[in-house]
């Protein structure tokens, strides 16, 4: 099952936001296993990228959110609302909650065997951005005229690159990732806040736009759109024109 959603506009006190998100194929690939999502109601947006055999990544990545969006109900939200420490402590609890879903369902169907997904969850509190995430989907925020990419890639390449400078260039696969949804993993989920401005851009993504369209020009994308919805149909027809070696996800929020 794949989540796709039209353009959306929220109002609440003290500032309405706009949101839209695009999931494409690719150029290379047959099928998609990308997910996405945007609730207008909880402000809560996720990206999910499925891996494993056959339809397996595509049963994770809709597994997972949908697991993730049963524990962060609205109900669940409206509760932690304004409790940055409970908002922190839900969010890890949401991913653990999709880990087990996804988990469970590959252990009953051998043809799921060895299936998961990254993923990226935002909640959008009052003006704080709460960010969780496993693997290589990514959160970049926009603002003063700047990007920045707020989660860090859970990759083998990464690690390296963070841990040992000397080492910049070793030669290790790239998509090698050192978590994820649907595994169990040393390290959990990680958890950022961030304080968003009026004018304040987010795009969350899968790895096959970031690995297609690089830094600035996403950069250039993201500031220069004047809707939510040409930024994100911009930013994949950019990772197509570039190849579109992998399926491409781009769900952005003006804040």
């Amino acid at each position: 099952m794949m989540f796709s959603f039209f353009k959306k506009i929220c109002k609440s006190k003290p500032r309405a936001i706009s949101f839209y998100g695009r999931t494409d194929t690719g150029m290379v690939r047959d099928h998609n296993e990308d997910s996405f999502c945007s609730l207008r109601n909880r402000r809560l947006f996720v990206v999910a990228d499925g891996m494993g055999g056959h339809n397996a990544g595509e049963v994770a990545s809709s597994l997972a959110i949908e697991s993730l969006l049963e524990f962060l109900s609205e109900e669940k939200i409206k509760e932690i609302h304004g409790n940055d420490a409970e908002i922190h402590q839900s969010m890890l609890a949401a991913f653990s909650h999709a880990n087990q879903a996804v988990m469970a369902k590959a252990a009953s169907d051998e043809t799921m065997l060895g299936m998961g997904c990254t993923m990226v969850a935002c909640l959008l509190d009052e003006n704080r951005l709460h960010t969780c995430h496993v693997g290589d989907a990514r959160c970049y925020l926009a603002e003063k005229g700047s990007l920045e990419q707020i989660t860090t890639d859970h990759t083998t390449v990464a690690y390296i690159h963070r841990t040992d400078a000397n080492n910049k260039d070793i030669q290790v696969p790239r998509h090698v990732v050192t978590r994820a949804i649907g595994f169990h993993t040393l390290e959990g989920p990680e958890y950022h806040k961030n304080i968003l401005r009026p004018g304040s851009r987010v795009l969350l993504c899968s790895d096959g736009l970031w690995n297609m369209v690089d830094h600035t020009r996403i950069e250039q994308i993201l500031l220069n759109s004047s809707t939510p919805e040409k930024a994100s149909e911009t930013l994949v027809t950019a990772a197509n024109e570039q190849g579109g070696r992998d399926n491409i996800t781009a769900l952005v929020i003006f804040y």
